[in-house]
This record gives structure tokens, sequence and C-alpha cells, in this order.
């Protein structure tokens, strides 16, 4: 789901040695490029202005390159560390490889993410959270993120929940169990994965 091609801009966090990580990326058409300052047109219509830096890596099918050969029209992926300048810029030529780099923030103490995308001619806003359940029941969720944060969501009857990657219900969420939700930025939840500490076949 994050890594679809119709991904708009998404913001990932990380939590890893107690540093939370705040990742943006952006995906659009290159507006114009004034010195060190790039403006992108994202597909919603959103304008996006990012500063490039001599350390923004820059890259154009595998190959490194540099941002006096970035040009209006030219399609590109960015991703930013907070309000920070650029880390790094894809060009969309032959190949966008930019869904690597994207995945490694998925792997590496992923904690949360919102992902705008484009989806049948519409905007959907995706969100992604995991941690521990503190409480469950068949109207709610709470999750305990990583990095500390609270998250409640909101379970209705379309909600579908696997248990041990079996399909399940909101009944079978416990307290101490370890969940990803997804949700479509309206606060309930459309899918919950979870994880039995003791899987039902081993309880005693």
């Amino acid at each position: 789901m994050l890594l679809r091609p119709a991904l708009i801009r998404a913001e990932i966090v990380t939590f890893n040695a107690g540093v939370v990580g705040d990742y943006w990326v952006y995906r659009g058409v290159v507006r114009k490029i004034r010195g060190h300052q790039l403006t992108l047109a994202e597909r919603d219509g959103s304008i996006v202005q990012v500063e490039l830096t001599p350390t923004t890596q820059i890259a154009v099918d595998y190959r490194r390159g540099a941002a006096k050969r970035i040009r209006p029209g030219m399609r590109v992926t960015v991703m930013r560390i907070g309000n920070a300048a650029a880390s790094w810029l894809y060009v969309a030529g032959r190949r966008d490889e930019s869904g690597f780099k994207i995945r490694s923030l998925l792997t590496n103490g992923f904690v949360r993410a919102e992902v705008i995308s484009w989806a049948g001619g519409a905007v959907l806003d995706s969100r992604v959270y995991t941690g521990v359940v503190v409480a469950a029941n068949n109207s709610s969720l709470t999750l305990q993120e990583t990095d500390g944060t609270t998250v409640q969501l909101q379970i209705d009857s379309a909600t579908q929940v696997r248990v041990n990657n079996a399909p399940s219900g909101a009944a079978s969420l416990v307290a101490g169990m370890k969940a990803t939700a997804v949700s479509n930025g309206s606060g309930v939840a459309a899918q919950i994965w979870a994880q039995d500490k003791k899987p039902r076949g081993r309880r005693r």
C-alpha cells in the first residue's frame, strides 16, 4: 500500500535507539528550480518547496547526478527528515528506484505512516499504526506505539481482524498483543493484524 505507484506524499515515523525519525516523501513534477530551491507540483495540486544542498543524494537510473541536471517537467521523488533539506532525490528515468529507499523505512523501527495517494481518480488518505494493544473491545482499539504515542481507533462491522494470520474478530484482541492497524483517515480501522503472545494451539 505504501509503495503504490500513485503515491503522492507520505509521512513515515520511525523509532530507533530512543530517537524518533520523521521522514517526508514527496512525488511529483518539477515546476521550477532556482538556486538550491526546488518547487514540486504534486498530482493533487499541492505545491511543495524543498531545499537541495551539496549533501543531497541525487540519482537517475542508479547513477549519481547533480542539481544542475534537474529541469522543469521531470518527475521526481524527494525525501527529507522533518523540515530539513532533502536527503535524497530520484529522477524517474527508465526506472524509479525510490521504492527501495522508502521500503527501508518500513522495516527499521517503523512506527506509523500517513500516505496520500491517487486511486480511482480521487485522493486516498491511508494511515498505518503499529504498537502494543492497550485495550480493545467490539467498538475500539487502543495502541501504545514504541515512541510513546497512544492511538485510539474505532472498530465497526466492516473492520477485518486477523490474529496470528487467521481470520478473527475484535473480541480476540487482548492487551499485550502486537498489532498493526490500517485506517482511511476517518479514525475507523479497516484492517487489524495482531500477533498473540501465546498462539491458541499452545495454551495450557
